[in-house]
């Protein structure tokens, strides 16, 4: 993106972030309303907003490249998603629902549920250190000069092999034409050879040809005999024949004209279609440009890294620069100005201050004006030395006086936790107290605060190179040396501080005596016992390949979100019933916005996110694809921990989860994988399973995984299931969040026939019955439909599709005729079990169960 367009867009940004900051402070204001709709509009409204804000934010960050400013709009983003996840949390527990459906504050601004998602990849990417990179990708891009170096030196040797099997390749080639290139005379039977040309194959690396040639040119004279074919026919049978040949080629150009004109007029009319909108040509996006698009944003990251490691030798610079020419004049003005103050006291009370201690900060308390005047060091003079008994009686009443101020501020809390609590029991939420103790907007106010005031003078425009603006680095540093060389300037004035006071002392003829220093006290770390490290001597090299090679960690093809082909469901904000709440179920598509949302927490930022997710669903209805899909999304190390995969290591598990934790928070953001997870608490193992012991991961998972991942590691235990009520109850204890994937709904069902097909066959299937196809076989699973239309839309009846059109009965055979037995959706009663398990593991369903129950109790009593 051009420098002009992010400046223009962060201006827009800018402006809607202070509208954004104006409604907010007028909701702060507000009464709690007493209608809970009242309040889920407010709320839905704003995470709208929040939306639009978050996705203009986090590709502003993405395209900016100046140091300083970056920090601002990090911070930005940062605070911006938080309450964006914080808004979407009350929505959900307005709503009693895993899924939250906002059409009303959709429909206000013209969007559609599409553009609630807020995941991009570029954008949330987390970027792993470029030590860490080199192992898993060997791309020139990621490395140092050095290793460059090393690699090309690696090259070349592969080059030279290359070039030595070219040559060998190029002789026999010579050699096969030479021998074809002899002459036979049978009268004297002799042999006649061409002369031997000599011929030397050269080659310079990196050098282009001066003229092209075509590579390989030759010519063979095969053996003549002696009777010519001309002899034995007439000339007017010659010119028939040339003649024939003539008519022959005009006719076959001829017809490659009329096919290519006609070709060329059906491309133009379909353009003209498509830009006047008469019709759109329906293909599923599959984005292949995702090398070059992962290629072009680490171009940016490496300009960032460039411009990061300029701006801190600019730093070291800077400091360096002001240490040598203008420590001096730092250090003798602090000691004038503490030489002032030492005389403004002597002048006016005839005696000294005491010296601020160390543990105060020193002679900063002098500066910010936190010391006492010369008429309060006067009255404390002429007052009488207090005795221990007053001191004691002293410090008990300012302690008092703290402790009522804690009490008197724990009561207003408990008070205010109260009223929000009879509130919410009363169905009402307070919105205004809910914004204004979020600290998110706090942080995205005071950072648009201090932004206004310190790049008020800068013009942003007249940066185009992004160079660091160097009087704020110059100031910053000068703060900082300032208070080392105060610290400096402290010790050595305490020492002429003494001897005035001793000088005084003689004078008055009183007793001397030195002032106490109060330092403040080193804390001494804490000793931890680090845990015992069994891969010590060991390199993460060493270690990823281990696992590499023991098949743990596998190569995942790159998946998007847009493969994931599935509707929403448009139709849920408007069947609520009486208590607001929704009475239909989620669409297949309302799963991406939690898969999403749990994403967020992966990327750079800091967000909440779960630590483990399990996805259920019936065969064939999605699963797999999702967790390619993330894995993809977040350029992720994927390790598969499945019991099939992980058997081996049975003698030594200990190790190997060592192993596998180890190399996942080295090169996070990692995927620990567990295919049909409820193997690994099945209540009854079936006979074929039991010798790859399915169990044996089961125990380890709370204490060995989740229990040593941390809130900021970039590592999410992702599990799939088919038969969740096979396992025992630990299984919803080990998995954070549990995600049922919906069934198939028309919406789904017709996207899935319409991409796919017109994918297979782009322009050879023209008005086909798409919606009868997805009405009929709309209780199939997405896989199913994949498959059907792969093996039924093959290359070969592709290519017979404009003779023979293609019948809806195919698909239909493919199904019931080449499957024994015949393929059937999945039963109504299947679904309910998932629904059914579902319901007792999500807690949403579970609030919604206590509140339908509270209810039926209610009007039971009246």
């Amino acid at each position: 993106m051009s420098f002009d367009l992010n400046h223009k867009y962060w201006i827009s940004t800018r402006k809607d972030i202070a509208q954004l900051i104006k409604k907010q402070n007028r909701l702060k204001t507000i009464e709690p309303p007493e209608d809970k709709a009242i309040s889920f509009k407010i709320f839905s409204e704003l995470y709208v907003l929040y939306v639009e804000l978050v996705n203009k934010l986090s590709f502003i960050y993405h395209h900016t490249y100046q140091v300083q400013k970056r920090a601002v709009v990090r911070t930005l983003v940062e605070s911006a998603t938080q309450q964006l996840m914080r808004l979407k949390d009350e929505l959900k527990n307005m709503e009693l629902n895993e899924y939250v459906y906002i059409d009303k504050a959709l429909i206000a601004k013209r969007l559609t549920p599409r553009d609630l998602l807020i995941w991009r990849s570029p954008q949330f990417l987390y970027r792993r250190p470029l030590d860490v990179q080199n192992i898993l990708v060997e791309n020139k891009l990621y490395m140092n000069d050095e290793e460059k170096e090393e690699i090309a030196s690696k090259d070349l040797v592969k080059v030279t092999e290359a070039i030595k099997l070219i040559q060998a390749h190029e002789r026999a080639r010579r050699a096969r034409v030479y021998k074809a290139n002899i002459k036979y005379d049978k009268k004297f039977i002799k042999v006649y050879q061409r002369k031997k040309i000599s011929y030397r194959f050269t080659f310079k690396p990196e050098q282009a040809m001066s003229i092209p040639v075509k590579r390989t040119i030759f010519n063979s004279d095969y053996i003549k005999s002696t009777e010519g074919c001309d002899e034995l026919k007439n000339k007017d049978e010659i010119k028939k024949e040339n003649i024939r040949r003539e008519e022959a080629a005009s006719q076959i150009q001829s017809f490659w004209r009329n096919y290519r004109a006609r070709k060329m007029i059906r491309v133009k009319k379909k353009f003209k279609e498509e830009l006047f909108g008469m019709k759109k040509t329906r293909k599923l996006l599959r984005p292949n440009q995702f090398a070059n698009s992962v290629l072009e944003m680490y171009k940016g990251e490496m300009l960032k890294k460039k411009l990061d490691e300029d701006f801190l030798k600019i730093i070291s610079d800077e400091r360096t620069r002001l240490l040598q020419v203008r420590s001096p004049w730092i250090m003798e003005d602090i000691s004038d100005h503490i030489r002032a103050w030492f005389e403004d006291f002597y002048v006016k009370t005839g005696n000294f201050h005491p010296y601020p201690d160390p543990i105060k900060n020193g002679t900063v308390l002098v500066v910010i004006d936190e010391t006492m005047t010369p008429l309060e060091f006067q009255e404390t003079l002429n007052k009488k030395p207090m005795t221990k008994e007053e001191k004691k009686k002293l410090a008990e009443k300012k302690k008092n006086e703290k402790q009522k101020q804690k009490e008197k501020i724990r009561k207003q809390k408990m008070k205010e936790a109260k009223r929000r609590k009879k509130l919410k029991d009363a169905g009402i939420i307070d919105v205004g107290y809910e914004i204004a103790t979020s600290k998110a907007i706090e942080k995205i106010e005071e950072t648009m605060k201090d932004f206004s005031i310190q790049w008020r003078n800068i013009d942003e425009y007249l940066n185009k190179n992004h160079d660091p603006i160097k009087d704020w680095i110059t100031e910053e540093e000068l703060s900082k040396i300032h208070q080392e060389l105060r610290n400096l300037v402290d010790e050595y004035m305490r020492v002429e501080y003494e001897l005035l006071r001793k000088a005084l002392a003689k004078d008055t003829k009183t007793k001397y005596k030195p002032q106490k220093v109060r330092k403040a006290k080193s804390k001494k770390p804490k000793k931890k016992k680090k845990p015992k490290d069994m891969t010590e001597d060991r390199t993460l090299d060493s270690l990823y390949n281990e696992l590499k090679d023991g098949g743990i960690i596998e190569d995942v093809s790159h998946r998007d979100f847009n493969e994931f082909i599935a509707d929403f469901n448009f139709v849920a904000d408007d069947t609520r019933d009486e208590d607001n709440l929704t009475t239909l179920g989620p669409a297949k598509g309302d799963i991406k916005m939690i898969i999403q949302e749990s994403m967020l927490g992966m990327g750079e930022f800091d967000i909440p996110k779960p630590k483990s997710i399990l996805l259920i669903g019936p065969l064939n209805c999605g699963k797999k694809l999702l967790v390619n899909i993330i894995a993809s999304e977040l350029d992720a190390v994927f390790i598969n921990l499945s019991p099939e995969k992980i058997y081996k290591y049975a003698d030594n598990m200990k190790y190997f989860l060592h192993v596998v934790m180890k190399v996942a928070k080295a090169f996070q953001p990692a995927i620990l994988y567990v295919e049909e997870a409820h193997r690994l608490f099945w209540k009854k193992i079936p006979q074929d399973q039991k010798d790859i012991n399915p169990r044996l991961l089961g125990p380890s998972i709370s204490k060995k995984i989740l229990k040593v991942l941390k809130k900021t590691d970039k590592v999410i235990l992702l599990g799939t299931s088919s038969m969740p009520w096979s396992a025992k109850g630990k299984l919803k204890k080990v998995f954070q969040k549990v995600l049922l994937i919906p069934k198939c709904d028309y919406g789904t069902s017709f996207l899935l026939w319409l991409e796919l097909m017109t994918e297979h066959a782009t322009d050879d299937i023209k008005d086909y019955a798409y919606s009868a196809l997805a009405r009929i076989l709309q209780a199939y699973n997405s896989g199913d439909i994949t498959a059907n239309v792969s093996d039924t839309l093959s290359i070969e009846r592709t290519m017979r599709l404009r003779t023979e059109p293609l019948s809806p009965n195919e698909f239909l055979e493919y199904f019931l005729s080449k499957h024994d037995p015949p393929m059937f959706p999945p039963e109504p009663k299947l679904m309910e079990k998932f629904n059914k398990w579902f319901g007792k593991s999500n807690k949403f369903l579970k609030l919604r169960r206590k509140f339908m129950a509270k209810k039926k109790s209610k009007e039971k009593k009246k």
